[in-house]
This record gives structure tokens, sequence and C-alpha cells, in this order.
């Protein structure tokens, strides 16, 4: 008859319950009448646990602000005493001058008070500050693109050698009558050693060079003066009184003119730096001027006569002052040197990935040739264009010998300085001067506003208590909308968790917002109302799982999310239980004399279950359900606290039962590590229960690894089923088996 109600009362649903329940026993009703509450709070608790932590930060914070406000507050009425004496003292001072005024008439103006500044809407503070960014932003690209460039300010020293000349033209020996070279002298410009010294400023952008300083370079060149082709001697005089009779020759070998030029030279040159590869080149011009110029002539003169009264000339003759290989030698002459132009290139090599150093160091190959006529001379009077000058009544070997750029010809000559060689610099980078960049002012306070609504009629809710916690500093803010549904404030940039609660709603989910600058954004948050709880009629049935034979058995349900007991009854003689129910998962406890103590996990919407219980005998293996165990861990988690005591009560009731635990795992990992996890979490199991009470005799433990499946340990779902333990009954005495509870 009473399966016949149960089923009447899950078709009829909601609308039968209500008469039927209504006659239900009190108690019951009580504990079911609490259960919609009873998950609201929890619900409720559940969210605000989440806070727990921040709220704990926040009141630790709200405490120091409170000391250091205490401080503050302290310090600040003390200042303010001592300034209401002078107050008081000045208040004393303009009453007597007041009344020494009053009789002679005269009269304070008050001053007008200063005229406050209309409040800023938020579009407006935007604007403000945006226009004041926009000024900073503009400023600070043109530092920043300043202290960006590619570029770079170098001074440095440089010293070069190699080989030099002075390279001449339109330069030689003539007759008086000015019949170029009809004596037969031959003149040949030979180089020689040169090079100078210099101190520069060096420029970089990017890998475009230029570069500028002043240098000292010397240029040496060697001009040779030979006879003519046919080896004939070059030069005859007559001397007197035998000038019609004999004639002087002068015969000179290794004639040279040795000419030194020094100038003082600004180098102007462009380039490259090579970025990829430590290669540079420059190419410009050098323009100076000449310091330092002087000619010196030495060579061999060989003297001899014809006689036209001999037949043969005469040599060697020292009575007639005859002279083989004399030396003559010039003393130096001066040379005036002008302006010089000269064109400048230079390839090289930068040491700087080879040799570490704070400067850079340079190899090159340069070249200098000077374009415009460096020399500059004006011949003086009686200047010869012969290399000797021959006077009448002097001894003929004492004669003096003549450059050849003291001749007339030099007045139109051109000499050209060239210099080639090798060029060691050293460059030190100057500290670049950056621009300062401005700093932006401070960004007004955000706006923010919240709105609650109720999520089935879309209605404001007034009173609803909202909290507002700033992630970042823990600093939390609770406050009710008005009757509109709205909170509204500033709020410092950050992110913000935001929870609702009213009474007869749930709590609203905790939201995440992040306030930014200028930000004014109204929050909608719906509410939803807590429905009435709708109550079904739960029905049980409870069997012998070999004899299919109805047992008394004492059941207590509990939520499958924590352990309060909800409801405990015995059954009836035929197995049955009906209880008042909302839909929902929960756990069935059911222990009976002579049966193994199990729980089912129920799924509750409005069905009828059929539960079986073992009854005790050996050789029944059992796994201990809601048994929870560390990851990879032996340690026994607390949720398992009432699987543990239900078992040692189970072992406590019947002492003469002795067990058998076995650890299973499933197949990851090692065969040796899942053995040793078995073993392990088998022996704690056996430990706890001794803890509780349990004589450790009565209790054996081993554990098999992954060795005995129950499932699949491809998917994750069998895995957590072959992650088991179970025992199994080895004896259970001569006495018979009873369950006291």
């Amino acid at each position: 008859m009473k399966r016949i109600i149960c089923i009447l009362l899950m078709a009829m649903g909601l609308a039968t319950v209500a008469p039927i329940a209504s006659v239900m026993d009190n108690s019951i009703a009580a504990v079911y009448a609490v259960d919609a509450k009873a998950k609201a709070k929890a619900q409720r608790e559940k969210e605000k646990a989440k806070m727990a932590k921040e709220r704990e930060k926040a009141k630790a914070k709200a405490a120091k602000d409170r000391d250091k406000a205490t401080a503050q507050k302290k310090k600040a009425q003390e200042k303010a005493a001592v300034q209401k004496q002078k107050d008081r003292e000045k208040a004393k001072a303009r009453q007597a001058k007041a009344k020494s005024t009053k009789s002679s008439g005269s009269k304070k103006v008050a001053k007008a008070a200063p005229k406050t500044q209309p409040a800023l809407s938020a579009a407006e503070e935007k604007a403000q500050y945006m226009a004041a960014v926009a000024e900073i932003d503009k400023a600070n690209a043109k530092a920043n693109a300043y202290n960006e460039r590619d570029i770079a300010h170098r001074i440095g020293l440089w010293g070069q050698v190699g080989y030099s000349n002075l390279f001449t033209s339109g330069i030689g020996f003539n007759d008086a009558t000015g019949t170029a070279n009809p004596i037969g002298f031959q003149n040949k410009d030979n180089g020689f050693v040169g090079g100078g010294l210099g101190l520069g400023y060096q420029l970089r952008f990017k890998q475009f060079l230029m570069t500028v300083g002043a240098e000292f370079n010397t240029y040496n060149s060697v001009m040779s003066i030979s006879n003519r082709p046919d080896g004939t001697y070059a030069l005859a005089y007559g001397m007197a009184p035998y000038a019609n009779t004999m004639t002087y020759h002068y015969d000179f070998a290794k004639l040279n003119d040795q000419i030194i030029g020094g100038f003082v030279q600004v180098p102007l040159l462009f380039g490259m730096e090579l970025k990829n590869l430590p290669l540079f080149w420059q190419a410009g011009v050098k323009a100076g001027i000449g310091l330092l110029g002087m000619s010196t002539v030495s060579g061999v003169m060989t003297t001899s006569i014809d006689d036209k009264e001999l037949i043969a000339g005469l040599t060697d003759m020292y009575k007639h002052a005859l002279v083989t290989d004399q030396e003559v030698k010039r003393p130096a002459t001066k040379v005036n040197f002008g302006l010089n132009v000269a064109a400048s290139a230079e390839v090289g090599v930068n040491l700087d990935q080879w040799i570490k150093s704070s400067s850079r160091l340079r190899v090159s190959l340069f070249a200098d040739y000077g374009f415009l006529n460096a020399l500059s001379y004006t011949p003086a009077d009686g200047a010869q264009d012969i290399p000797t000058q021959m006077t009448v009544a002097k001894d003929p070997t004492q004669f003096p010998v003549n450059s050849a750029l003291t001749t007339t010809s030099a007045a139109t000559a051109k000499v050209n300085p060239f210099l080639v060689g090798a060029k060691l610099a050293v460059w030190f980078d100057l500290p670049r001067h950056k621009k300062a960049t401005q700093d932006y002012p401070k960004a007004p306070t955000p706006r923010m506003g919240v709105y609650m609504y109720d999520d089935g009629s879309t209605k404001a809710l007034g009173g609803v208590a909202v909290e507002i916690t700033n992630v970042e500093t823990g600093k939390v803010l609770q406050k009710n909308t008005n009757r509109q549904g709205l909170l509204q404030g500033r709020f410092a940039p950050g992110t913000y968790r935001i929870s609702a609660t009213k009474n007869g709603y749930y709590p609203s989910d905790t939201i995440l917002k992040t306030v930014e600058v200028f930000d004014f954004d109204t929050l909608r948050l719906p509410l939803e109302r807590i429905p009435a709880p709708i109550i079904y009629t739960l029905c049980m049935n409870i069997y012998d799982v070999e004899t299919q034979e109805p047992i008394e058995a004492s059941v207590r349900l509990t939520s499958a999310n924590d352990t309060v007991v909800l409801y405990a009854a015995q059954s009836a003689d035929d197995g049955f239980i009906e209880t008042p129910l909302t839909e929902g998962d929960y756990i069935a406890h059911m222990t009976a004399a002579g049966y193994m103590p199990k729980d089912d996990t129920l799924h509750f919407v409005r069905d009828t279950f059929d539960l079986y219980m073992q009854h005790i005998k050996e050789g029944i293996k059992v796994k201990i359900e809601n048994l929870f165990f560390a990851t990879n861990k032996t340690y026994i988690l607390p949720q398992s606290e009432q699987a543990m005591a239900d078992l040692a009560n189970f072992l406590i009731e019947n002492p003469s039962v002795k067990i058998h635990i076995v650890g299973h795992t499933d197949a990851v990992g090692s065969d040796e590590a899942n053995q040793i996890l078995s073993e392990g979490r088998a022996n704690s199991v056996r430990n706890d229960l001794i803890k509780r009470g349990v004589a450790a005799e009565r209790i054996t433990a081993e554990g098999k690894g992954e060795r005995e499946f129950v499932a699949d340990n491809d998917t994750e779902e069998g895995r957590q089923l072959n992650r088991r333990v179970e025992f199994t009954i080895t004896d259970v005495g001569d006495e018979d088996i009873q369950q006291i509870y």
C-alpha cells in the first residue's frame, strides 16, 4: 500500500504533496523546512569564504590606517590648540584696534569671498586631461626622437707616414737668353719619406661620417739634376786673362736638390662607416698653409781645362787649380710655400671587435694630392737660370750652387705636394646630452556605478548590500544601493571584485571589473529570487543482495557535498522507507544487524531506489567508499572521516571479524612506484583503524599496485575506479555477527 502511495505522490507532484506533507511528522517537516534556508545560507557562506583572506588583509590594513589616522589626528589637535591660542591673542589685538579706530569713524570692508568654480563633468575632466597629455606627448616625442638618434660625437688623434713627393713642373735651367736647357741639364723628381700628426672631431650619424680637424704634414722630395743624355759636360767658362786660349769645363755628377715642405692643414672629409663589416671610407679636401720650406743642393763636380796651345786638355793638375770629384754644397735655402688645397681619400678597418677598449682604434690607407700650386716665389734681382754662377776674378772652384726653386723659371712653375701611406687613429666617444622628458599630470579618479535589478521582473532593487574589494590592496567598500537600485562613487584605477546580497535572493556571482582612467561604466547586475523549495517524496527499498529479501535497516541521508544528516530512520519490516525531499544528490548510509555497512550515492529526481546490502561472511570483498588520499601520497584527507569512522565502528561492534586490506592503483607511473603507493595507502588505512581502537591482530594489509584492474586505464573515469582500497573479511569467528547502532 505504501509503494502505491509513493507512486501517486510522484505523479501528482507539488499539488498533491502539500496536503500530504501537512500530516507528516512535525519533526521531519521541521528538518526539511530548514533545508532550503540552509542551502541558501551555505551558498552565501561559500561565496563569502572566497573573500575571507582579502577581508583579513583589508582589516589589518584598516587597523594600520586607523592607528596612523589617530596619530595624525592627535598631532593635528595639538597643532590646532597652539593655533587656537594664537588666534585668541590675535582676536584680542584686533578687538583693541577696532575699539581705537571706531571712535574715528573708520570702517572695515569685508573682503568678497572667492567664487567657487563649478565642478567639471566627466567629459570635461577627460577633455582637459587629454589636452594636457597631448601636449606632453608631443614634447616627449621630440625629446625621445632626439635621445634615440643613432649619432655619435668623437674626438681623436692620428699619425700617418708614407711616401711623399713635391711634383714640380716648369722648372729648368736656362741660359742668359732664356733658351730652355741649352746647356743640357735634366731635372727628375724623386720621392722620399713623409708624414704627420693630427687632431680632430668626427660626427657619425647612422652610417654617415664627417671628420674635421687640424694636422701638420711634411713632404720630402729630391730633385736630381743630371748631365745631357750623351754624357757631355754641361758648363764651360773662359777665364781672364786666358779667355781666348783656355776654357774651364765644370762637369757635375750626383747633383741633388732636396726640398722639404711643411703644411698646417684643415681636413674636411665625408664618408661611411659600415655596420655589418668593420670597414669605413672617407674622401674630401684638405686646405692648408705652408709653415716650413727649404732647399738644400749638394753634389760632386769635376773641373777640366781646354788649352788651344796644347794637344790635349789638362786634368788633375793642382797647380792649375784643377779638381776632380770635388764636393759642392749650398747651405739650406728658404723656400716659400703658400696655400695648399689637396684632394684626400682614406679607406680602413675598425679594430673594435678584435681589440676591446673604451676607445676606437682604426688603421687605414690614405692618399693626399695637392691640386693647386703650392709654390709662392718671386725671383730676386740677378737670379740665374743656371745651377752655378761663375764670377770673374774668383777662384774657379769657389762659386755658389743654385737651387732649381730659386731660378727665374720657379716664378711660373708649379709644385704639387703628394703623400700616400698608412694612418693610425684613436677616437674617443663624447658623452651624449639627453633631453629630459616631462611627467604626466595625475589622472582624474575614474567613476563607477553599480545598478542592481530583479532578474525576473527587471525592476530596480534598493537596499542591496554591495561589496566592492580592491584586489591589489584588499581594501573593502560596503554600501547599499538607493531606491533606484544605484550605487555610485569614484575608484582608483585597478581591478575590483564585486558581489551583492539581499534577503530572498541568491548571492550574485562575484565578478571582476577593471577600472581605468575616465571610466564611467555602470555595471548592471541581476539578482535571482530564491524560489520556494519543491518537496517530493523519496522512496527506498532495502534488500539482501543474495536472497533479495527485504531488510530492516537504519538509514541516514546526507547531502553529497557535506556530512550534515538530513534524515535518519529505521525501515519497516518490508525494507521500505519514504521521506519528503527536494531533488538533488544524496548519500544513503545504511546499517543492519549481520550486514556490511553500505554507502550508496543517490541522484534523486522523484525516483524510487532499490538498495542492496551484503550479509557478513568470510570472503566478502568490499570497496571503502568516500575514501580520499592526497595526490600520489599515502596521506588520508580529512573528508574521509565519515568513511573511516563507519568502518572502525563496524569492526568494534563485531569484535570477532578480521579483515585483510588491499590497496590498488591505476597504470600511470612505473610498476615499482605504484606498488609502493598501494602498500602505503593500505597500511595508512590499517594504522588509522588501530588508532581508533581496533586490535592490530585483526587487520592485515598489502598492496597490489596496478595488477588488478576493474576498469579501462585509458580514460580518467576508468583510472579513478582503479585507484581504490578494498578489504576482505578473512574470519567472522564462532559468534553470531551482530550490528549495534
